[in-house]
């Protein structure tokens, strides 16, 4: 007897396998630089969500070019945050963070 799946479970796993693309996508696109890499966790699991309103014109012109420089809209916003991130580094050090 075939061992019957559940629509969740194999959800799951097409989440964790898109999160693991975009996780190579990202590594290969975005050279991170030692600071930032002092924040993102080592084994580079995602466990934070975030939520954003934004104008729909706006993110529908954010989806298309990242579609067609062939880049889901996750790894653009990792990618903008880490930038952020990275541009901003000197608010941590005045913290003690790095």
């Amino acid at each position: 007897m075939a061992k019957r799946t559940r629509l969740i479970d194999t959800l799951q796993e097409e989440e964790i396998q898109e999160l693991k693309e975009d996780q190579e996508k990202d590594n290969s696109i975005v050279e991170r630089k030692a600071p930032i890499d002092q924040i993102i966790s080592k084994d580079g699991a995602k466990d934070k969500q975030i939520s954003a309103k934004v104008n729909m014109k706006m993110y529908s012109a954010f989806t298309t070019i990242n579609k067609r420089q062939g880049v889901s809209n996750n790894s653009a916003l990792n990618m903008l945050i880490a930038n952020y991130v990275r541009e901003n580094r000197d608010i941590l050090e005045d913290d003690g963070i790095f």
